[in-house]
């Protein structure tokens, strides 16, 4: 049953402990590498402290709007679901205040640097969530999402 077992795996593709001992020396070969690559990239956009989130806007009206956000960290088991309720007020930009809203809740999370996995630029970017820096957070925000 052992040999049938290990003759299955190897048939599927699934290295034995044998197979996977190598020397030190030896050359990654592609699928190595790839994986590597991918928990480099996982590990990016998770950030230093393993904190993240997700925004979704649900509802975006001229004065008022509502999104969710889903967060994570890596310390606790349970995920943070919230729904963010925004009033811009009588003569004031919902947009801005979504985004305002939005920079609140990461330096929540993320007092200084972070990764932000951009949608728009197909790719994983650092940006700053420092107080010195909001003008350009809240220029990269608005582009991400309006």
């Amino acid at each position: 049953m052992i040999a049938a077992s290990r003759a299955r795996r190897r048939a599927q593709g699934i290295p034995s402990p044998d197979d996977m001992q190598r020397d030190e020396t030896a050359q990654p070969q592609g699928d190595e590498v790839a994986r590597a690559n991918v928990a480099r990239s996982i590990a990016q956009a998770r950030g230093r402290s393993g904190a993240g989130g997700v925004f979704q806007i649900t509802q975006k009206g001229t004065r008022e709007a509502s999104f969710l956000f889903r967060g994570w960290d890596n310390d606790s088991r349970a995920g943070l679901r919230e729904m963010v309720q925004v009033d811009a007020g009588p003569n004031g930009n919902v947009e801005d205040a979504i985004v305002r809203k939005m920079i609140e809740i990461i330096r929540k999370y993320q007092p200084a640097d972070f990764n932000w996995n951009s949608k728009r630029l197909g790719r994983v970017v650092t940006l700053s969530a420092r107080r010195e820096d909001n003008a350009g957070l809240e220029d990269f925000l608005k582009k991400e999402f309006f």
